[in-house]
């Protein structure tokens, strides 16, 4: 039976629990998954287009701050760019 001093399904006296195996599969794919996605996060923080975005809406705000733009072609400008 299941015991509190047993890891991944084996217990303290050596012998294996039925299900233990697939423990150790869920485990040790969880941790290569989250391993993965650590390294993908690390390597690409921000997607290619945030900056780009973050540019545009900038410029956006500007013209319609100078007046550039009415107040329905900035909203819409500003839909268009959020909703690609």
């Amino acid at each position: 039976m299941w015991h509190c001093n047993s890891l991944f399904g084996f217990s303290g006296m050596g012998g294996a629990h039925p299900w233990g195996w697939i423990f150790q599969l869920l485990f040790w794919g969880a941790l290569i998954l989250f391993i993965l996605w650590a390294v993908k996060r690390v390597t690409h923080p921000m997607s290619p287009s945030a900056p780009i975005y973050n540019e545009a809406a900038s410029i956006l705000d500007t013209r319609f701050a100078r007046g550039d733009l009415t107040p329905e072609e900035y909203r819409q400008a500003k839909q268009t760019l959020t909703h690609g």
